[in-house]
């Protein structure tokens, strides 16, 4: 039976962070579940090192949120994301000549040039999990995303192509398969900018020019968004786990009394510290206290999210006059906590910076942490199917149906759970961009 309550799984560095969400009847998102299980030392800069402890944290995750599900003969699927540098996003364009000049463009072209420049891509790299489009362009008419309709000789298509390293997918793969329970079961792979900016950003925000950065515990994502369209993306080795190590070495301290320092008494403005504020960490084996520094400890961090802050002026620089991104940073994940970020990378960046706090409704179920910027890549993976949903056309052939796997369609097997290309019209290949890895697996 069809149930659309979804959950969102977002598989990091440090935690695996689980929701399950549902629209309530004034069409806003609500969390009714969440829950989290630890991988440090299991996922390193977002890539999967461990199979067997990755599997057991995901159904770790999945298992705090199951005593809310309703109905023990419901099938519920998960969406989930993918991460670590191994993902490139890059431009393609693709230029057609039409036969006929003076006929509208078709919907149906729009969609061949969309399978045209999947082809040269997928020779060198076939595991595609997206293909989003930044516009079409029809002679000299102005850009759009909507060419249908339009008449010329000439139609271009432009797109940013998002591809991931086979193998890195195919562990994650392997662990969601293997996590899965008797009624929970996989879903779509989503890059993680995607999810998280659906949660966090406005369409005011995208369309004036924003900059998402989100700061996990192994690495960092960029996407700079302009016009409602992605138009950069990054991913860079550098998280949170920089941050605890600096510390560690700077204040000659363990590295689980590093990251208690940060988390609990950082700040990423040392001005606001008193130079005489001290704090006293345990001594090792009944040893004496050590005194700590607050201040050089906001000191050893403010000088590190400076160094961050560059990169991300770099990134934006890429694309454009960083003041021309009028809606500024948003910082969201993990190390958007510490307390006086968005203040550093204002005064660093010169653009406007704030937190991104998912956009949800809390159940009575869920955890106050849902409105913490870690959950954001979680609580967008809901949020993209619902997004689907809405943009979808409705098919007279085609059944409502829960997100399930492609498995029948690829005929490996029986299983006659529809998949997500089954539930959606194609123009939400055009609008949001396919799972081609298939992202739905």
């Amino acid at each position: 039976m069809r149930n659309d309550l979804i959950i969102g799984l977002d598989i990091g560095s440090s935690f695996v962070r689980a929701v399950a969400g549902r629209q309530n009847a004034s069409g806003k998102l609500e969390i009714i579940a969440s829950g989290k299980a630890n991988t440090i030392g299991n996922i390193l800069q977002g890539e999967i090192v461990n199979i067997h402890k990755t599997t057991a944290a995901i159904a770790e995750a999945l298992k705090k949120i199951s005593g809310a599900l309703e109905g023990k003969n419901t099938d519920y699927y998960f969406a989930s994301n993918l991460s670590g540098s191994h993902i490139n996003v890059q431009p393609y364009s693709s230029t057609k000549i039409r036969k006929n000049p003076r006929e509208a463009v078709s919907l149906q072209e729009v969609y061949a040039l969309i399978d045209e420049a999947k082809k040269p891509i997928a020779e060198k790299n076939p595991c595609i999990l997206h293909t989003l489009p930044i516009g079409f362009k029809v002679d000299n008419l102005p850009t759009t995303l909507d060419p249908v309709g339009q008449i010329g000789q000439k139609i271009q298509a432009d797109f940013m192509v998002v591809t991931a390293n086979p193998d890195k997918y195919g562990l994650l793969v392997q662990c969601l398969v293997a996590a899965e329970s008797d009624h929970i079961k996989k879903g779509n792979v989503y890059f993680s900018p995607i999810a998280a900016s659906t949660a966090v950003l406005s369409p005011e925000e995208k369309e004036e020019g924003v900059v998402l950065v989100d700061i996990g515990s192994g690495t960092t994502e960029i996407s700079v968004y302009q016009n409602k369209r992605l138009v950069q993306a990054s991913i860079l080795n550098w998280g949170g786990d920089r941050l605890t190590e600096d510390i560690r070495i700077g204040l000659n301290v363990s590295l689980e009394n590093a990251e208690a320092l940060k988390t609990t008494f950082g700040s990423a403005v040392s001005k606001l510290i008193d130079i005489n504020e001290v704090v006293m960490i345990p001594g090792i084996a009944g040893r004496k206290p050590t005194p700590i520094s607050v201040k050089n400890l906001a000191i050893i961090l403010e000088e590190r999210l400076k160094e961050l802050a560059a990169k991300i002026v770099a990134e934006i620089s890429k694309v454009g006059e960083p003041q021309t991104f009028k809606s500024g940073i948003v910082l969201c994940g993990g190390g958007a906590q510490l307390p006086d970020i968005a203040e550093l990378f204002q005064k660093v960046t010169d653009l406007e910076c704030r937190i991104g706090v998912p956009m949800v409704v809390q159940n009575s179920h869920a955890s106050e942490e849902i409105h913490d910027p870690s959950f954001a890549t979680a609580i967008g993976l809901v949020q993209v199917y619902y997004e689907q949903l809405d943009q979808a056309i409705p098919a007279e052939d085609h059944e409502p149906a829960t997100i399930g796997d492609s498995q029948k369609e690829s005929g490996k097997g029986g299983n006659d759970k529809p998949g997500i290309k089954n539930i959606f019209s194609r123009v939400v290949d055009v609008l949001m961009g396919s799972n081609e890895a298939e992202g739905e697996y």
